[in-house]
């Protein structure tokens, strides 16, 4: 799932000194002057542990009881709050606070801030950002997500009564970049093209059809790795994908346990661009640093670099397949 998928209301979109907004709720204001969300009762009994992210887990008492949206100071920030118009390092995890169950962990990543852009609960969060600090968010799913069913989430045993649990860490604040530019079709490379590199042992094996469309296929008697696993099978010679570029993929997607193909841009005739800070940490990692011209492959557990357990489930695969994904870097654009 991208993280844009999260905090915005459609697909890809991807500081005045700190009044202080106190450990516990009390409101702070942003950089406009505005106080900040205050807490209450729901946020404040919210007790984690672990990196958000990665591997955070609830510790409070379970059902959580929210209803209306909240926002608590876990732990303080130091410096400048965020301005409109900044990008801020976020890592995120969002929880059901009726089971504790992870819907999401989104390891850190720069999410540029535009006031207006994101989910009112993200906003909400993000113009009261500090580096350094760890905020919470509760509210039922309804709140969070107006008009959204929980199915369209992938989140099939959710209703939108439930409540949702949401702690970002803020990192490091910077200027955001200009949005990279894009590319017409005609300067677009057809496929991969360049060296062919062999995979290493016990990775799928890739096939591929005149038109570069890759067929994959599993090792027999090899169960799939259980760490996000990354190689380059075809170097291009082009320009390296950098962070934060606008990255034209033509891509396969496989479950490892079946074979069975669930998405692919070759299934919809033409590559599909994306910002390499936007999408799930599987492609994030296959792509930047490689060059235009270059095939990757990725293996990608759920809830290492992937989509998470609750996604695969509400597909109808099982909570720990792996997804393996082939990917053919078409173009880049970088940001100014």
């Amino acid at each position: 799932m991208k993280l844009s998928r999260v905090l915005l209301p459609t697909a890809i979109v991807g500081a005045l000194l700190l009044t202080g907004c106190s450990a516990g709720g009390g409101p702070g204001k942003d950089a406009s002057g505005t106080e900040c969300l205050p807490s209450g009762a729901a946020s404040d009994a919210i007790a984690v542990k672990g990196e958000v992210g990665v591997d955070l887990e609830l510790t409070n008492k379970l059902p959580v009881k929210a209803d209306k949206l909240e926002r608590t100071v876990l732990t303080e920030g130091k410096g400048d709050v965020i301005e409109d118009g900044q990008t801020i390092d976020v890592a995120l995890a969002i929880f059901n606070g009726t089971s504790g169950e992870p819907m999401q962990q989104q390891p850190e990543a720069p999410m540029a801030y535009t006031k207006g852009a994101l989910m009112s609960w993200a906003d909400e969060a993000f113009r009261c950002a500090v580096p350094g600090q760890q905020v919470t968010l509760t509210a039922s799913f309804s709140e969070m997500y107006d008009g959204v069913e929980p199915e369209q989430m992938g989140l099939a045993d959710m209703t939108k009564d439930d409540p949702v649990v949401v702690v970002m860490n803020f990192g490091e604040i910077t200027e955001t970049k200009a949005e990279p530019g894009t590319l017409e079709p005609g300067d677009l490379l057809k496929k991969a093209e360049g060296k062919a590199q062999a995979a290493p042992k016990g990775f799928p094996t890739v096939k591929l059809a005149d038109n570069g469309e890759p067929t994959i296929t599993m090792p027999e008697g090899v169960e799939p790795p259980s760490e996000l696993s990354v190689a380059t099978l075809i170097e291009g010679d082009g320009e390296v994908v950098e962070p934060g570029d606008r990255v034209y993929v033509n891509y396969r997607g496989v479950i490892w346990r079946t074979g069975e193909e669930f998405d692919s841009s070759w299934s919809r005739g033409e590559p599909i661009p994306f910002r390499t800070n936007e999408v799930i940490p599987g492609f994030t990692k296959a792509l930047e640093g490689q060059k235009v011209g270059s095939q990757v492959i990725s293996v990608v557990p759920a809830e290492d670099g992937g989509y998470g357990a609750d996604w695969l489930t509400g597909k109808g695969y099982e909570a720990d397949d792996v997804m393996v994904f082939v990917l053919d870097i078409l173009g880049t654009v970088h940001s100014e």
